[in-house]
């Protein structure tokens, strides 16, 4: 498998890929008369092998390495194209821009910037190594929202059917989220005390059938604290985890419809508000890392996409 060249490219702007030990060097490609080195594919190779390897079984291992390889090439000539770019846009990242970079990459990680220098200088990462490597990064941010971000647009369609696709084998895990007043009888209730409730309880079905709010009436008119608080919200319920009266008069009522139970202590005005699935979280929570996965998605083929263009334009020779 093709390793994506938006992560090959985010992996060749890390600090200390430029060489490989004792790599006898050579050309393996010439863009534009400018070259890539032996020493670079070798020193990504070092930084990422381990990784891009993983669990890669040994009879398949010499033709992994060698794909990798030339994924990595792939993407030192994308980084060239981006480069020479770049260069004829007279793109540029000024001191302003990466000194406010850099104390931002110190407020992401909950330090000073003065602490984050103790800490590269800790690593053994020179302070000018890490400006000039952090300047190609934000110089390669700024193209990309130049020359790729506004090829990206994502609809709201996609991000529903993503949705679909990410929770179309997840067993459901049917709930109610169930409204509830009670009217209780009193300690030491006589009949006209039950009577009067019964009645109580028959009235307030019938404003509820006749459209008032059920939430609004528990507000008002709820023994149950809690519940008139949360004005009738009684949470997620599975009908397993409610007590067989409660469940099945329940299951035989409509959803949206209120239905009462009678009990000894007094008398439940019950409504299923809706059925949920709890099994898959509501969009409105992963929209947002939805929108991410599928952004990152457009945005590596909009990539691949500039990067043929410009290899159509470019005069390239590989020679790996």
């Amino acid at each position: 498998m093709r390793a994506p060249l938006f992560a090959l490219l985010a992996a060749l702007l890390l600090p200390g890929l430029a060489t490989a030990g004792d790599v006898v060097d050579r050309i393996v490609a010439v863009v534009n008369k400018e070259i890539i080195l032996m020493s670079e594919v070798e020193g990504t190779y070092a930084a990422v092998s381990a990784e891009a390897l993983k669990g890669t079984p040994s009879a398949q291992r010499a033709a992994a390495e060698l794909q990798l390889r030339t994924d990595i090439l792939e993407g030192l000539v994308a980084t060239k194209l981006m480069e020479q770019a770049m260069d004829s846009a007279g793109m540029d990242v000024d001191d302003k821009e990466l000194e406010a970079a850099i104390n931002d990459v110190a407020r992401q990680n909950n330090m000073t910037t003065d602490q984050l220098l103790k800490e590269l200088a800790r690593q053994g990462i020179a302070l000018e190594e890490y400006r000039s490597e952090l300047k190609k990064q934000l110089r390669q941010y700024k193209f990309m929202n130049l020359e790729i971000r506004g090829r990206v647009k994502i609809a709201e369609e996609d991000i529903l059917n993503y949705y679909n696709q990410m929770t179309a084998d997840v067993p459901p895990d049917p709930a109610w989220r169930l409204q509830m007043i009670l009217l209780a009888y009193p300690a030491t209730a006589t009949q006209e005390d039950r009577d009067r409730i019964d009645a109580e309880a028959d009235a307030l079905l019938a404003e509820i059938a006749g459209g008032k709010d059920f939430g609004e009436v528990a507000g008002v008119r709820s023994d149950d604290p809690t519940g008139r608080a949360n004005k009738g919200e009684a949470g997620l319920v599975k009908p397993a985890e409610l007590s067989p009266l409660f469940a099945d008069t329940l299951s035989q009522t409509d959803v949206g419809t209120a239905t009462r139970v009678d009990t000894p202590g007094g008398v439940y005005l019950l409504r299923v508000a809706e059925e949920v699935d709890r099994s898959r979280k509501p969009l409105a929570e992963v929209e947002d890392q939805i929108m991410r996965v599928l952004y990152d998605d457009a945005m590596e083929r909009e990539l691949e996409v500039w990067t043929e263009e410009e290899r159509r334009r470019a005069h390239i020779e590989i020679k790996l």
